[in-house]
């Protein structure tokens, strides 16, 4: 069984050391950013949203385990949050992640149904999330798992003149 436990402030500072930096290199993927402004963007995201670590109000991070493996073993990890945004008191995904080696092992499906789990008894009836345009494997999970696409952001870089 996939249980979630609070992240400590030792996993919380392991999973900065690389967060911040993998959300910079996502959004340069994308092409949203320009690079010299990717890390400084993606640290005024992280310290806007998590201004007081895991102290911080309506966030909710967590390290995943599974029974099955070792009891010692993070899985992954997730992040959501609690808003008021457009549709009443709901659930944002910010970050969700599965151990590379232990992708597409039905983890993800686990690991959602859980924080669906969560938040419906939090009072909460609706939960979001931002998937990257090229991450088609986190697309077509969130797809399966009845998630809907509420609009597309697009880009077009153009060539110099």
């Amino acid at each position: 069984m996939v249980h979630l436990e609070p992240m400590s402030e030792t996993q919380f500072q392991s999973y900065l050391d690389t967060a911040v930096e993998d959300y910079a290199q996502a959004h340069l993927k994308s092409g949203d950013c320009a690079p010299e402004d990717a890390l400084r963007l993606a640290q005024k995201d992280y310290q806007e949203l998590l201004p007081n670590g895991l102290q911080s109000k309506d966030q909710f991070l967590f390290a995943i385990r599974d029974d099955a493996l070792d009891k010692n073993e993070i899985i992954g990890m997730v992040w959501f949050g609690v808003t008021t945004a457009r549709v009443g008191r709901s659930a944002f995904i910010y970050d969700l992640k599965i151990r590379e080696d232990l992708r597409r092992k039905g983890y993800g499906v686990k690991l959602l149904e859980r924080v669906e789990g969560l938040v419906q008894e939090m009072g909460i009836d609706t939960v979001g999330l931002h998937v990257m345009g090229y991450n088609h494997a986190a697309r077509a999970l969130y797809e399966k798992m009845g998630y809907q696409i509420t609009g597309i952001g697009m880009t077009k870089t153009l060539g110099k003149r």
